[in-house]
């Protein structure tokens, strides 16, 4: 699992109560993840993340180190995304399965695990000197025959209605554990300055706070340059 990245760190933080989120002005951010007030604050998510860091189980990679961990057998269990559902496939083959995140002990509560969700729009541009071109891509990219060669080749959930309903897609171990974490799931709206601040905080964390400063002021600077606009 990737602690250096808000992507990933999101599911720890975003069952608790606390919260993040984009403002009306559709560039700075609102963020209470350094709250001390409610059933879980922000430091007990901190001292989780800390106790689940210095488990000798747990290693935080990114998508290349986690993909030569699964590919060398260091790695036999991970949090990681369905787009390396293929490479992961071919490695463990009939071994290979997925689920949905689970939950982990928050302040002496079992939190279920949060997540992201997202999708990527591609749109044609009506005024282009050659928008029926652009327009003839679009429809090749998001044919059904298209659509599931994507699918087979990257794991990828179809946008093609028909492809989507093919029993391929609809018993893919990765796509299911994909729908169930739905439940779980908030749209990603996010300002820029989320990322850093976060990637900084959880360093520090994963060390195991060498600096010996509080874990409360570390919370309270991560969530300050977070709200910075």
């Amino acid at each position: 699992m990737e602690w250096s990245s808000g992507w990933y760190v999101y599911s720890l933080f975003g069952n608790t109560g606390l919260t993040v989120g984009l403002n009306d002005d559709g560039i700075t951010n609102y963020c209470t993840w350094n709250s001390t007030e409610g059933n879980i604050k922000g430091r007990d998510v901190a001292q989780a993340m800390m106790n689940i860091g210095a488990h000798p189980g747990f290693i935080s990679t990114d998508d290349a180190g986690f993909l030569a961990g699964v590919q060398n057998g260091t790695i036999i269990a991970g949090v990681n995304g369905v787009w390396n559902a293929v490479a992961i496939e071919e490695v463990w083959g009939n071994n290979f399965g997925a689920a949905k995140l689970p939950c982990y002990t928050c302040a002496g509560k079992q939190v279920q695990m949060a997540s992201f969700s997202g999708y990527k729009l591609i749109g044609v541009n009506a005024y282009s000197k050659h928008r029926e071109w652009a327009v003839k891509l679009a429809e090749w990219i998001t044919n059904e025959e298209n659509q599931e060669l994507r699918f087979q080749m990257r794991g990828q959930g179809p946008s093609n209605i028909n492809a989507a309903a093919s029993k391929e897609v609809q018993d893919s171990p990765a796509i299911s554990a994909l729908l169930a974490q739905s439940e779980f799931s908030c749209l990603q709206r996010i300002g820029g300055n989320f990322w850093d601040p976060v990637t900084t905080f959880t360093a520090n964390i994963l060390a195991g706070n060498p600096s010996g400063e509080s874990i409360q002021q570390q919370l309270d600077t991560m969530v300050e340059d977070i709200i910075a606009p």
